[in-house]
Protein backbone atom coordinates (compact mmCIF):
# COMPACT_ATOMS: atom_id res chain seq x y z
CA UNK A 1 0.00 0.00 0.00
CA UNK A 2 1.40 3.35 -1.04
CA UNK A 3 0.53 6.54 0.82
CA UNK A 4 0.65 9.72 -1.20
CA UNK A 5 0.65 13.20 0.23
CA UNK A 6 -0.67 16.36 -1.33
CA UNK A 7 1.90 19.11 -1.23
CA UNK A 8 0.58 22.23 0.48
CA UNK A 9 0.36 25.35 -1.61
CA UNK A 10 2.18 28.17 0.10
CA UNK A 11 2.32 31.47 -1.76
CA UNK A 12 5.67 33.14 -2.13
CA UNK A 13 5.69 36.18 0.13
CA UNK A 14 9.03 37.49 -1.02
CA UNK A 15 9.16 41.28 -1.57
CA UNK A 16 7.92 42.23 -5.02
CA UNK A 17 5.84 39.08 -5.54
CA UNK A 18 2.27 40.04 -6.42
CA UNK A 19 1.20 36.55 -7.56
CA UNK A 20 0.06 35.32 -4.12
CA UNK A 21 -3.30 36.97 -3.54
CA UNK A 22 -3.29 35.86 0.09
CA UNK A 23 0.03 37.61 0.66
CA UNK A 24 -0.54 40.85 -1.23
CA UNK A 25 -3.22 42.53 -3.28
CA UNK A 26 -1.75 44.52 -6.16
CA UNK A 27 1.50 44.88 -4.25
CA UNK A 28 -0.20 46.39 -1.16
CA UNK A 29 -0.22 44.79 2.29
CA UNK A 30 -3.55 43.39 3.40
CA UNK A 31 -5.58 45.71 5.63
CA UNK A 32 -5.86 44.88 9.31
CA UNK A 33 -8.90 45.22 11.51
CA UNK A 34 -8.64 48.22 13.80
CA UNK A 35 -8.82 47.12 17.42
CA UNK A 36 -9.79 49.86 19.88
CA UNK A 37 -7.14 50.58 22.48
CA UNK A 38 -9.64 50.66 25.33
CA UNK A 39 -12.86 48.75 24.57
CA UNK A 40 -16.06 50.00 26.17
CA UNK A 41 -16.76 48.48 29.56
CA UNK A 42 -19.66 46.11 29.88
CA UNK A 43 -22.31 46.88 32.47
CA UNK A 44 -22.11 44.20 35.14
CA UNK A 45 -25.57 45.00 36.51
CA UNK A 46 -27.37 44.07 33.28
CA UNK A 47 -28.33 40.53 32.21
CA UNK A 48 -29.44 39.42 28.75
CA UNK A 49 -31.48 36.40 27.81
CA UNK A 50 -33.63 35.07 24.99
CA UNK A 51 -36.87 33.30 25.80
CA UNK A 52 -40.01 32.05 24.06
CA UNK A 53 -43.49 33.39 24.73
CA UNK A 54 -45.81 30.42 25.28
CA UNK A 55 -49.49 30.17 24.35
CA UNK A 56 -50.52 31.70 27.70
CA UNK A 57 -48.14 34.65 27.43
CA UNK A 58 -45.61 33.23 29.87
CA UNK A 59 -41.90 33.97 29.50
CA UNK A 60 -39.48 31.92 31.54
CA UNK A 61 -35.92 32.66 32.60
CA UNK A 62 -35.28 31.45 36.13
CA UNK A 63 -31.67 32.64 36.10
CA UNK A 64 -32.86 36.20 35.49
CA UNK A 65 -35.66 36.13 38.07
CA UNK A 66 -33.24 34.64 40.62
CA UNK A 67 -30.68 37.39 39.91
CA UNK A 68 -33.44 39.97 40.49
CA UNK A 69 -34.49 38.13 43.69
CA UNK A 70 -38.03 37.88 42.34
CA UNK A 71 -40.23 35.15 43.82
CA UNK A 72 -43.84 34.07 43.33
CA UNK A 73 -44.76 36.71 45.94
CA UNK A 74 -43.11 39.56 43.96
CA UNK A 75 -45.70 42.00 42.66
CA UNK A 76 -45.06 43.33 39.16
CA UNK A 77 -46.12 46.25 36.99
CA UNK A 78 -46.17 45.49 33.24
CA UNK A 79 -46.63 48.25 30.68
CA UNK A 80 -45.96 48.83 27.00
CA UNK A 81 -43.78 51.75 25.92
CA UNK A 82 -42.74 52.38 22.30
CA UNK A 83 -43.31 48.75 21.33
CA UNK A 84 -41.31 47.35 24.27
CA UNK A 85 -42.68 45.85 27.46
CA UNK A 86 -41.35 47.08 30.78
CA UNK A 87 -41.71 44.69 33.72
CA UNK A 88 -40.89 46.26 37.09
CA UNK A 89 -41.03 45.06 40.67
CA UNK A 90 -43.76 47.15 42.31
CA UNK A 91 -45.33 46.47 45.71
CA UNK A 92 -48.62 47.85 44.30
CA UNK A 93 -48.34 45.90 41.03
CA UNK A 94 -51.33 43.98 39.73
CA UNK A 95 -49.29 41.08 38.32
CA UNK A 96 -46.94 38.55 39.90
CA UNK A 97 -44.72 35.67 38.89
CA UNK A 98 -46.28 32.26 38.45
CA UNK A 99 -45.45 29.54 40.99
CA UNK A 100 -42.90 28.23 38.48
CA UNK A 101 -41.17 31.63 38.30
CA UNK A 102 -42.51 32.67 34.89
CA UNK A 103 -43.54 36.20 33.98
CA UNK A 104 -47.03 36.13 32.47
CA UNK A 105 -47.44 38.97 30.00
CA UNK A 106 -51.09 40.10 29.84
CA UNK A 107 -52.92 39.82 26.51
CA UNK A 108 -53.33 43.60 26.15
CA UNK A 109 -49.59 44.14 26.57
CA UNK A 110 -48.79 41.33 24.11
CA UNK A 111 -51.13 42.85 21.52
CA UNK A 112 -49.63 46.32 22.01
CA UNK A 113 -46.10 44.90 21.50
CA UNK A 114 -47.32 42.73 18.57
CA UNK A 115 -46.22 39.55 20.34
CA UNK A 116 -47.57 36.15 19.37
CA UNK A 117 -47.30 32.70 20.85
CA UNK A 118 -43.91 31.07 20.08
CA UNK A 119 -42.19 34.43 19.44
CA UNK A 120 -38.65 34.63 20.77
CA UNK A 121 -37.96 37.78 22.78
CA UNK A 122 -34.83 39.44 24.12
CA UNK A 123 -35.02 40.00 27.88
CA UNK A 124 -32.82 42.71 29.36
CA UNK A 125 -32.74 42.82 33.16
CA UNK A 126 -31.35 45.86 34.94
CA UNK A 127 -30.56 44.48 38.38
CA UNK A 128 -30.19 47.82 40.17
CA UNK A 129 -33.53 49.09 38.89
CA UNK A 130 -35.36 45.78 39.34
CA UNK A 131 -36.68 45.93 35.78
CA UNK A 132 -36.86 43.62 32.79
CA UNK A 133 -37.39 45.06 29.33
CA UNK A 134 -38.94 42.70 26.79
CA UNK A 135 -37.84 43.31 23.19
CA UNK A 136 -40.26 41.66 20.73
CA UNK A 137 -39.01 40.50 17.30
CA UNK A 138 -40.28 43.62 15.53
CA UNK A 139 -38.25 45.86 17.86
CA UNK A 140 -35.16 43.70 17.30
CA UNK A 141 -35.66 44.01 13.53
CA UNK A 142 -35.67 47.79 13.85
CA UNK A 143 -32.47 47.72 15.94
CA UNK A 144 -30.44 45.10 14.12
CA UNK A 145 -31.36 45.07 10.44
CA UNK A 146 -30.15 48.60 9.60
CA UNK A 147 -26.73 47.75 11.05
CA UNK A 148 -26.56 44.54 9.03
CA UNK A 149 -27.53 46.23 5.77
CA UNK A 150 -25.56 49.44 6.19
CA UNK A 151 -28.66 51.50 6.93
CA UNK A 152 -30.37 50.47 3.68
CA UNK A 153 -34.01 49.48 3.67
CA UNK A 154 -34.71 45.83 2.95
Amino acid sequence: MTISFIRPIVPDTAPGNTRGASARIAGQPLPLIAVPVSPPQRLSNVLYSVATVDDRGRVADRHMTAALNWTAATRLNIREHDGLLAVTADPHGVFKLTKQGHVRLPADARRAARLRSADRVLLVAHLDRQTVTVFPPIALDQLVLPALHGGEDL
